[in-house]
């Protein structure tokens, strides 16, 4: 035992190292299962991590965009795929508004009213006379309209009969070399009743020139002077109203004869009459048409003007900053049209019958016109022959081309995003417009 330790202490490192090759050949097992143990689960541990990030990479993605359809795919949801989305978004938003507005624009067409005393709310001092002052300007408005797009109505019979006198003074006179009609002979008659029709002609003839269609204001929907002392705010603001429809109609038909240097050779030859079918809820005659607060539709004819009975008006509801949403979706009713167009929280519909002199064949002219003048569309059509010879009797030329009467449904659409600034309270609340300083009735 003494020579072990005294080898062990003279060899110290060589034991130790002796020692330590025993432990681990004897420890090694034990290591080794533990080891093992760890890179497995560590392997184990990887092979899930990337398992679910295949799984995430295979993952169905469906990414809704407002105004196409949904797209879908696999992939991973992520920061990049988010503000992605975010821009596309945010564009069409943009988009969005961009379009809404050059609507609107296209809509009013920088129109306003006749009278900022009248509309929205005329003041408490001029209430019972403004509609005096209104109707004026409406009047003036139409006669204004009418010399803008060259129309007019065939020469005054009473000139025309004037001139034909004088033409038969001078014919007898100086043609025939007689005093009077009672001298001349049948054919001189003949004669002289073929120089009378050349010469009314040709005074016709002369006015045509002057025009591009026949209108006056006896034919369009120009409202009667009122009678009573008092009359609604709706029923001026419709005054308004139709004399906006007036100027989109007449602006197209305008369109339509561009280029032509009279009635002659124009698509349009004449207007006949002009009627907005329903009324303005709480205006003139809404009660005779039974129209309620949902008009737009193509069945109803408009009711006998004025407000009923002459009874007192009561007192309009305040005005106030209106809030349109124009992200509501407007819902449509096919019973109605063809379009399915219905006055809503957004647009109002009113409808139109015109009756119009066209050139048969140039009547697609005509609807191309109206649906670039503004939100129109023609929903109902009916035809039959014109005859220019009558109307030549009555100073009305139309020309060689076959004409025929057409008598036209139109659709206008009104963008309440400009309209309903210069509605007054009566008119809002009959059509469920909320504005500040009242309540309203929800819409019909």
């Amino acid at each position: 035992m003494t020579k072990v330790l005294a080898w062990v202490r003279g060899n110290v490192a060589t034991f130790i190292c002796g020692v330590v090759i025993v432990l681990v050949l004897a420890l090694a097992p034990v290591f080794s299962g533990g080891i093992e143990a760890s890179v497995r689960k560590t392997a184990e541990d990887r092979a899930r991590k990337v398992s679910e990030i295949a799984g995430f990479e295979k993952t169905p993605v469906q990414i809704d965009i407002p105004g196409q359809q949904p797209r879908s795919g696999n992939g991973v949801v992520n920061a990049k795929l988010l503000e992605a989305y975010r821009e596309i978004t945010t564009q069409l938003r943009a988009d969005a508004d961009a379009v809404r507005s050059l609507a609107v624009d296209h809509n009013r067409k920088g129109r306003g009213v006749v009278s900022d005393d009248a509309f929205p709310q005329p003041p408490r001092s001029q209430r019972e006379t403004i509609q005096f002052d209104v109707h004026q300007r409406i009047v003036r408005a139409y006669d204004n309209l009418l010399k803008s797009v060259r129309a007019g109505s065939p020469p005054d019979p009473a000139e025309v009969v004037a001139d034909i006198q004088r033409r038969e003074s001078q014919f007898i006179t100086n043609t025939l070399r007689k005093r009077s009609r009672s001298e001349l002979d049948p054919r001189e008659i003949a004669d002289l009743d073929a120089e009378l029709a050349k010469a009314r002609l040709s005074r016709y003839g002369e006015r045509a020139r002057e025009l591009s269609f026949y209108a006056s204001v006896e034919d369009l929907d120009v409202p009667p002077a009122p009678q009573q002392a008092r009359i609604s705010t709706a029923t001026m603001f419709d005054w308004q109203w139709r004399l906006w429809i007036a100027e989109d109609i007449l602006g197209a038909v305008a369109v339509a004869n561009a280029g032509s240097p009279s009635v002659v050779e124009s698509p349009v030859k004449r207007v006949i009459s002009m009627m907005v079918l329903e009324e303005l809820p709480g205006g003139s005659g809404a009660a005779a048409s039974g129209s309620g607060n949902d008009f737009g539709g193509v069945a109803g004819r408009r009711g006998v003007g004025g407000d009923s009975g002459g009874a007192a008006t009561p007192e309009e509801p305040p005005v106030g900053p209106v809030s349109i949403d124009s992200s509501v979706e407007a819902t449509r009713d096919y019973t109605r049209s063809f379009t399915g167009r219905k006055s809503n929280s957004i647009y109002d519909v009113r409808n139109v019958e015109v009756v119009l002199v066209v050139a048969t064949e140039q009547l697609p002219a005509l609807f191309d016109a109206l649906a670039k003048r503004n939100f129109m569309t023609v929903l109902d059509l009916d035809l039959r022959p014109a005859d220019p010879f009558e109307a030549a009797k009555r100073g009305y030329i139309y020309g060689t081309a076959p004409v025929s009467e057409a008598t036209i449904v139109i659709e206008t659409i009104w963008l309440r995003e400009w309209t309903a600034p210069f509605m007054p309270g009566d008119a809002r609340a009959a059509l469920g417009i909320a504005s500040s300083g009242g309540d309203v009735a929800p819409e019909g």
